[in-house]
């Protein structure tokens, strides 16, 4: 299964080093078995579940079950898109459903997690800053996935990237009846407005890092540039991902500290943005400028690639 890793300057150490390997071993586990990666995702949910609902009981053992149970739920999270690939079965619904098991399991833990703040600490300081930390999570959660993915499809000269671009995802969306409920739900609600918003966020805070109307005819030798002019920025790009906001919430919660959290989220973590989306506008401006010259970047009208779909 190691195979299917998706790189390590696109995964941040901890989610490396601990998470992927406990995700491979579940995955390991499971795949000669007749579940699913949707049960899996299923699965993930109900314990995130759990967590939630220890942390609206709030006592320190609840804290502490809450913050393991957060924790594994981000594992399972990770260990189902691992066996979709391992047994063949990933697909754009299956990433669309993923993530809106992502959602769920967001609002079943973060709003029981600000309740438990409000009722340990009964700051209004605290309150102010939890719509400002659901906003900059989203944010920093999408502009990472936008940049992982964009470096998976200039440097992963075999798979490329999962991101598609907005009308390849409108089309998908609007095919997406014919696979069931579930899939038109989560490509309706989750994947197809997150993808257009993510691009319109790119477009303001780096326009030459867009991919929309773009097909990529990467080389080793394109693969090698990119890798130059954006590692550095792809790693502090990580320390926004998912990963780190599951286990510093999880840790978090183990101590009964979330308010700690909220803090970093709030001041720390958009700091981190600041200082890697201005290093990555200039990453970006070398970027093209050396690949001009390679032809490995092809404009195309974004009708065509939809129509594709």
């Amino acid at each position: 299964m190691r195979q299917l890793e998706k790189g390590p300057e696109v995964e941040d150490p901890v989610n490396r080093y601990v998470h992927r390997p406990l995700a491979y071993l579940f995955a390991r586990a499971v795949s000669r078995t007749s579940m699913s990666p949707n049960q899996v995702t299923l699965l993930a949910v109900l314990v995130g579940a759990t967590a939630g609902i220890a942390f609206l009981i709030g006592s320190p053992e609840a804290m502490v079950f809450g913050g393991i149970a957060l924790w594994i739920s981000a594992i399972l999270d990770g260990a189902d898109g691992i066996l979709a690939r391992a047994k063949g079965t990933a697909s754009p619904h299956g990433r669309a459903i993923d993530g809106l098991a992502d959602a769920i399991v967001a609002v079943l833990t973060v709003f029981p997690a600000f309740y438990h703040i409000w009722e340990k600490h009964q700051d209004p300081f605290l309150v102010a800053l939890m719509l400002p930390a659901v906003i900059s999570a989203n944010l920093h959660m999408s502009v990472y996935d936008y940049y992982k993915e964009s470096f998976r499809h200039h440097t992963d000269l075999v798979r490329g990237g999962e991101g598609e671009e907005p009308a390849v995802v409108s089309a998908r969306q609007r095919a997406s009846k014919e696979h069931g409920f579930l899939v038109w739900l989560a490509m309706t609600v989750i994947l197809d407005p997150y993808t257009r918003t993510q691009f319109r966020i790119i477009d303001r805070l780096d326009p030459g890092a867009s991919r929309e109307g773009i097909r990529l005819h990467p080389t080793e030798q394109s693969a090698a540039i990119y890798r130059e002019e954006n590692r550095l920025t792809m790693r502090l790009f990580t320390i926004l991902s998912t990963a780190p906001h599951a286990y510093l919430m999880a840790i978090a919660a183990i101590f009964d500290r979330l308010d700690l959290y909220l803090y970093a989220r709030v001041f720390l973590m958009n700091g981190i943005l600041a200082l890697a989306v201005v290093l990555q506008r200039r990453a970006t401006r070398r970027t093209n400028e050396r690949l001009a010259s390679l032809g490995v970047i092809e404009r195309v009208d974004s009708r065509s690639l939809s129509l594709a779909v």
